[in-house]
């Protein structure tokens, strides 16, 4: 196998058992000792073929938290990412309170999700249940680590794909770049599925949208989390109730069905999220 080292002339092969293969070179954006790359801010597994990590390079994480840390800073944040600089600074897995409804077993299997890095997860239920949280969680975790997320209602992404209806030259250049943006994140959290108008239009556009992240998961590239107040998968498009229930990712428990007690009754007074 190829690694990172044959990008570059100065780079020093050190291949480790199914770990990342650093590659020590003097002009990285990372450490020049990082323990990890050694300095060239990026890492290869050395996995056999079939393995959803073969093939790929990811950031090093001391490099991301570098990156992560002067975004921040810098508070040019993306609005399309759907979250405050402090929302990805704060938001934790640990924040789901545990013992008042459902909410912690769903954060349990979206975590196993997002650890695995790719699927289709679907909470449903009623008000309360923390799927928001859960969903924006997810984002947060994944911009710290230096991935491509974001967190939106679906009429949000709706709109702003809509949007580019307002260019008076190259409407579908437009159209085509907007519809990329969101289907090729690394996690997208889609909230308020059910709150969206019907017209033969935002039909058109949601189907597009939820079949091409629906390809994305099935071929282990992305992580796509919906959420939305129904009460039964059966309220859902035949197409979409189909795919959710596509038992690659219903057969590991990321179909979820929320039904208890509404959270935000006993909240506490000073609770942020």
């Amino acid at each position: 196998m190829n690694h990172i080292s044959d990008l570059t002339p100065e780079g020093i092969q050190n291949a480790g058992k199914d770990g990342p293969v650093p590659q020590p070179i003097p002009h990285g954006d990372c450490s020049p000792d990082c323990p990890e790359c050694g300095g060239i801010g990026y890492i290869r597994y050395e996995v056999p073929i079939g393995h959803p990590k073969f093939g790929k390079v990811e950031r090093c994480r001391y490099a991301q938290s570098h990156n992560i840390a002067a975004y921040l800073r810098s508070g040019n944040i993306d609005p399309r990412i759907g979250l405050t600089a402090d929302e990805v600074r704060q938001l934790n897995w640990d924040l789901v309170r545990k013992g008042v409804n459902q909410a912690d077993q769903a954060c349990t299997t979206t975590r196993k999700a997002f650890e695995e890095g790719h699927g289709l997860v679907f909470l449903y239920g009623g008000f309360g249940q923390g799927k928001s949280l859960i969903l924006k969680i997810a984002v947060a975790t994944a911009v710290r680590a230096g991935k491509r997320a974001a967190y939106a209602n679906l009429a949000g992404v709706l709109d702003d794909i809509r949007s580019a209806y307002d260019e008076r030259e190259n409407k579908m250049t437009e159209l085509v770049r907007r519809m990329e943006w969101w289907t090729s994140l690394d996690v997208l959290a889609i909230d308020e599925l059910d709150k969206v108008g019907q017209t033969d239009w935002a039909k058109e556009r949601i189907f597009q949208l939820l079949d091409l992240l629906y390809q994305r998961a099935v071929r282990q590239e992305a992580l796509t989390i919906i959420a939305a107040n129904y009460q039964s998968t059966d309220e859902l498009s035949g197409y979409l109730k189909s795919r959710i229930e596509d038992n690659r990712f219903a057969g590991n428990g990321y179909l979820i069905h929320l039904e208890g007690a509404d959270g935000r009754k006993s909240m506490p007074r000073n609770w942020k999220y």
